[in-house]
């Protein structure tokens, strides 16, 4: 009779809930208050219907709206892009960039002249001397043997770094850096929570909802992005009501991010872990939360 008394209250207060909610809403992922359907906004106590302009859809978050892929914002409208010769809608899809082989000039872009014994460089924008050759005003000239020595050390330098990375992290694990440009990218953790939910007894742990919220920023000044690799891990300890001894649990999850010029990103990881009814878990705890850089690469 307990049981069935409990369930009717449990109905009762969720159909009391839901009798609150304003129009074009639904309840909130921790059943504590409410949120506005895909499409809406919060205005006061109520719903407000996202009014689009042309050009432009639904953000990823559904309270807002983004200009489509070559529109950029001008105000409440969304304003296409011009587009010169020999150039593309840019990463971000609300600007342009010059197509490889081209420099930005103004509004257009020009041609890279390249020199002979030279070839495009790595941003597409400018030209490198070829192996064997440096560069002498605008043009490439050969390399003394002595030159050619030290160029060929930096080179097996650059090589047995990439192996020390494969082999082992770096000592600073929250940092990492680009080879070629020096730039360093940092990861740090800006907030974490844990939310366990109870059985339907509600005297033990059936399973436990995770975040890790993190940020990224880079001191690289280039032309180029960087493609950062990312990878986040929570441990837990947990006991059951029938064990003496602590057990443990891990979770990992990983993400790519495109950093540019002094550029920052932010994320949030999910995680889950589950737990079976013969355990009944009593006590749950993150023990560690960590994120790392796997891979930084200059594209």
């Amino acid at each position: 009779m307990k049981l069935i008394f409990l369930l009717l209250t449990l109905i009762a207060s969720s159909t009391s809930f839901a009798a609150d909610l304003p129009l074009n809403s639904h309840p909130n992922i921790l059943g504590n208050g409410w949120d506005c359907d895909r499409g809406f906004y919060k205005a006061g106590q109520a719903c407000a219907k996202v009014v689009i302009p042309e050009n432009a859809s639904i953000e990823v978050y559904g309270s807002g709206w983004a200009c489509n892929r070559g529109y950029f914002k001008a105000g409440q409208v969304c304003t296409k892009v011009v587009v010169p010769e020999n150039a593309s809608i840019d990463v971000y899809g609300s600007g342009w960039a010059c197509n490889r082989g081209y420099f930005k000039a103004g509004q257009a872009c020009a041609k890279v002249v390249v020199p002979e014994n030279a070839s495009i460089d790595v941003y597409g924008s400018g030209w490198t001397c070829n192996s064997g050759f440096k560069k002498n005003g605008s043009s490439c000239t050969p390399m003394t043997q002595q030159e050619v020595s030290k160029q060929r050390e930096l080179n097996k330098a650059i090589a047995a770094e990439i192996q020390r990375r494969k082999d082992q992290r770096v000592s600073e694990a929250d940092c990492e850096t680009e080879y070629k440009t020096n730039a360093k990218v940092c990861i740090s953790i800006s907030q974490a929570s844990l939310d366990c939910n109870q059985s339907y007894s509600g005297d033990y742990y059936r399973d436990c909802d995770a975040t890790l919220s993190y940020d990224l920023t880079t001191n690289y000044s280039g032309g180029a992005f960087l493609d950062v690799e990312v990878e986040c891990t929570l441990d837990i300890e947990y006991k059951g009501r029938q064990t003496f001894s602590t057990q443990t649990d891990s979770e990992s999850s990983d993400e790519s991010h495109n950093l540019y010029a002094n550029g920052s990103d932010s994320n949030s990881m999910d995680f889950n872990f589950s737990f079976t009814s013969y355990q009944e878990v009593i006590s749950v705890k993150a023990s560690s939360a960590r994120c790392e850089i796997n891979n930084v690469n200059l594209y």
